[in-house]
């Protein structure tokens, strides 16, 4: 984008207005006296370009708007911005290409600048943590220093609503992704919802694992056991079936079922035995802890006694027990963590005790039942095959009951393993939200540019008594030896704050224009103030700025109060034009307008 003209527009007969003022193909420089009505200038060039208006009373009720004509991409733009009554009120038209829309906010009119430049405005993330979108207010001040307050600061906006947001418009203007980016974050808040959703359905499958694993032994050598045992408990049912000898093959497999069932009654008995004395266990070991409870707070007595001694702690909180009452708190949150521990799994051993016991009563009756029917001499045959053939099968019932718990369990265990894999994969994708731009390669190159630049333009400037150990960090915060800019110029605007703030812009605006496509093509400095500057240094840096903008097609644009910049042959002077109470002026009515020529340029311009 390249600025052409700029015009004021007068509001009534009796209004101000300017010359029609074509900018320079290099350097454009206001040079007049204070007063003289530079800074309206100025900031009507900023206002024609979407800017917030900061203009005086008397500017509002006698200007009307401002055209700016400039030229994007070989194609004519043209901007007309209605001043109006407030600064706060908004309206400007915008002519592209022969293409006029209107636009009655600064969002509005952002976003149609920002597309017409080849410019995608991220969606960001603002202070309050809701979503923004850039603004020309927001993203200007990277190439537009403001009279007074924005040579105080690195970067300066009239709003700063977006977060980090002098580094959100340095990585926007050079095309890098967003250290904010409100769809990441949106993402981040729905990755962070799906993985509390997630870790609540695996606490539920865990409860479901735990209730189900109860008893239960789930080893291969135990499954594989009991498939045997269902093998061979069909096989004998069969057998009992097409026996010759009914009556003694089913004395037989009683006999055997007598011998399974003592053996299941002994193992069951030991378990049992076991679980109680595991709970005993428990119940001294929870006695114990108690009475380290109790002794402890005998001891927290006793210190709160011995503090109470005006002999001992003479000040109040005097400190001198501090350590034995942070042991107390610690301690006894430990203690009472154990006996939560044991509680818990002397609840668990109780519970599997009283299944123990309901199991051995079933073991005995059907134990009975079996030698009740062996000893009985008035059993018929029959009576044994049936009793046989039922307990047979009761068995088979409860084993393959076992293999489908098994089976079920496993089931459990691979749905718990697919969840905790599915967190997984969410915690992954969190980490990655999480960490963007830490290891933003572009971004971090664009520091190590910008830290070769700013050392390079402070020299330019001659900036002494400051480090030039530059340091950015990833916010963009510039350091020099460790101290901001702020504390060096201890918030005014000092000499040196000054020379830091241009040499920052300076080499911005030089990594900016290393990449020729990219839209913003000049830089405005609106008067520093000159008598902190030495002419000799600003004429020097002015100059290095020329050239940087003849390398690169860029323009400058500079107002001055008291150095007179000698200028090129394609370069413009715009000196004051309209007769004044007591000078020249920049703004004025038709009638006051001033026959004034433009010098010719000097011929030498190494002297400033």
């Amino acid at each position: 984008m390249r600025l052409k003209s700029l015009q004021i527009e007068p509001l009534g007969d009796t209004g101000w207005e300017s010359p029609l003022l074509t900018f320079g193909e290099r350097t454009t420089m206001l040079f007049a006296p204070n007063g003289s009505g530079k800074t309206p200038v100025i900031r009507g060039l900023a206002s024609a370009l979407g800017f917030q208006n900061k203009f005086r009373t008397d500017i509002l009720e006698k200007c009307k708007a401002v055209v700016l004509i400039a030229e994007s991409e070989g194609k004519p733009l043209t901007i007309r911005r209605v001043l109006g009554a407030t600064n706060n009120e908004f309206y400007a038209t915008i002519d592209f290409d022969g293409e006029e829309t209107e636009h009655h906010s600064e969002g509005s009119f952002s976003i149609a600048l920002f597309k017409l430049l080849g410019l995608k405005p991220p969606r960001l993330v603002s202070n309050k943590g809701e979503e923004a979108q850039p603004y020309i207010s927001t993203l200007l001040p990277v190439f537009y220093l403001i009279q007074g307050y924005g040579y105080s600061a690195a970067y300066k906006s009239p709003n700063a609503f977006i977060e980090d947001q002098f580094a959100e418009m340095v990585r926007f203007s050079f095309g890098l992704n967003p250290k904010h980016s409100y769809e990441v974050k949106k993402n981040l808040i729905e990755e962070k919802a799906a993985l509390e959703a997630q870790t609540r359905k695996i606490v539920g499958a865990q409860r479901v694992l735990e209730y189900q694993s109860r008893g239960v032994d789930d080893s291969d050598s135990h499954q594989a056991a009991l498939r045997r045992m269902a093998d061979d408990l069909t096989a004998q049912i069969d057998a009992l079936r097409t026996s010759v000898d009914a009556k003694g093959t089913a004395s037989s497999a009683l006999t055997e079922m007598l011998r399974q069932k003592d053996v299941q009654i002994r193992a069951k008995q030991l378990e049992l035995f076991d679980l109680k004395n595991r709970v005993a266990g428990i119940e001294t070991i929870r006695a114990e802890i108690d009475g380290e409870v109790k002794t402890l707070g005998l001891n927290e007595e006793a210190r709160r006694v011995f503090t109470s001694f005006q002999e001992i702690c003479r000040v109040p909180n005097c400190g001198l027990f501090l350590g034995s009452t942070e042991s107390y708190g610690k301690n006894l949150l430990y203690l009472k963590d154990q006996i939560k521990d044991l509680e818990r799994n002397s609840m668990r051993a109780e519970v599997r005790a009283e299944q123990l016991q309901e199991r051995l009563e079933e073991l005995r009756a059907e134990r009975k039942t079996l030698a009740d029917n062996l000893d009985s001499p008035s059993a018929s045959e029959v009576d044994q095959l049936v009793t046989a053939v039922q307990a047979m099968t009761k068995q088979l019932v409860d084993v393959q009951s076992n293999l489908g718990r098994i089976a079920a369990l496993k089931t459990e265990k691979s749905k718990l393993f697919d969840l905790e894999r599915e967190r997984d994969r969410i915690q992954d994708r969190i980490d990655g939200l999480t960490n963007t731009g830490r290891a933003d390669n572009d971004f971090k190159m664009l520091r190590m540019t910008l830290r070769e630049l700013t050392v390079k333009w402070m020299r330019t400037l001659v900036t002494q008594n400051v480090s030039t150990n530059v340091d950015i960090d990833l916010n963009l915060r510039f350091t020099f030896g460790g101290e901001a800019i702020e504390t060096i110029g201890s918030g005014g605007t000092s000499s040196t704050t000054i020379r830091l703030v241009l040499a920052i812009h300076a080499a911005l605006f030089e990594a900016y224009l290393s990449n020729k496509s990219r839209p913003f093509r000049f830089l405005i400095l609106d008067t520093p103030k000159q008598e902190e500057l030495h002419t000799a240094d600003l004429a020097q840096y002015l100059t290095e700025l020329e050239k940087m903008c003849e390398a690169n097609d860029a323009q400058l644009v500079f107002s001055s109060t008291e150095y007179d910049h000698p200028t090129g042959q394609n370069d413009k002077r715009w000196l004051p034009a309209y007769k004044g109470p007591d000078k020249p002026m920049y703004l004025g009515k038709h009638g006051d307008l001033l026959a004034v020529e433009e010098p010719p340029p000097p011929a030498d311009k190494t002297q400033p």
